[in-house]
């Protein structure tokens, strides 16, 4: 009597990336966006009293607002550790050149410097070139794996360097500028810059190749995981006016998202602003 085969399950397939329920749209274009993804089973509100509180032995099992009072008090002292025990994790779809400015946020770091060399180095910057055992808290699409959709950002109003003052800073050009000409005219040269990439692929060229002449308004998705006061710390510096308006528009969108959390430990838009 034959043993009758064990039937054999498929394996379960790998989906295209969708847009996460409840993502904040960022640029104008309806094709970036923002979305919180996961989160650490325990509140962080409560995580950051009973891990200030430890030093005490110590703990709570509901947030008051005595808490809130505590949490506000050691963030704004710079007491920040408690911050670093409950992480995030956000999906973005961002520009080429919004993630090259996103990069730097990485899991563990605390901002402070540090002299190498001679030369004083922040910690993100130190982390990101010589960290080799905590990892990259960002996971990117790669260009060498899969062929790029042909996805642009291109902002709908043009902007120019203001001709004194802050050299990073931009301001609307007039109303008198053809910004629409202007728009179609960077469009027409990413679908010239897509076209030969893809001219390429089909001649036989590698995808890691072909890929380093497209434009730095090319759409990529990334995941990114950070500690609470990592995402504080971005806000802190990506809210403020002065900083890129498409940045400032996924800062936003952390914001946002996350506005009642910070809102319960006292960490309000003026103080991420730098209000007292």
């Amino acid at each position: 009597m034959t043993t009758p085969a064990t039937p054999v399950k498929p394996k379960p397939k790998s989906l295209q990336l969708e847009i996460p329920e409840g993502a904040y749209p960022t640029l104008d274009d309806e094709i970036g966006f923002i979305a919180l993804v996961d989160r650490m089973e325990q509140g962080a509100a409560l995580k950051v009293v009973n891990a200030a509180r430890i030093s005490y032995e110590r703990q709570k099992t509901e947030f008051t607002e005595d808490d809130q009072k505590l949490a506000r008090f050691l963030w704004v002292h710079g007491h920040t550790s408690p911050y670093r025990h409950s992480f995030l994790t956000f999906h973005w779809k961002a520009p080429l050149f919004v993630f090259r400015q996103a990069f730097k946020y990485q899991v563990g770091s605390t901002w402070r410097e540090y002299d190498v060399d001679g030369n004083s180095v922040s910690l993100e910057a130190f982390d990101y070139l010589f960290d080799t055992d905590k990892g990259c808290s960002w996971n990117e699409i790669s260009g060498r794996y899969v062929k790029w959709k042909p996805e642009f950002y291109v902002p709908r109003r043009m902007r120019a360097n203001p001709p004194h003052g802050n050299k990073q800073a931009s301001v609307d050009l007039p109303p008198e500028f053809d910004h629409e000409g202007e728009r179609r005219k960077m469009l027409a040269e990413c679908e010239t810059a897509f076209m030969q990439y893809t001219e390429r692929l089909e001649r036989g060229v590698a995808k890691e190749i072909a890929r380093i002449l497209l434009p730095q308004n090319l759409y990529t998705q990334a995941y990114w995981t950070v500690s609470l006061q990592g995402v504080i710390h971005f806000l802190t510096q990506r809210l403020k006016v002065d900083a890129q308006y498409e940045i400032r528009r996924y800062a936003e969108g952390v914001y946002e998202l996350l506005r009642d959390e910070l809102d319960r430990i006292g960490i309000t838009r003026e103080l991420l602003l730098g209000a007292p």
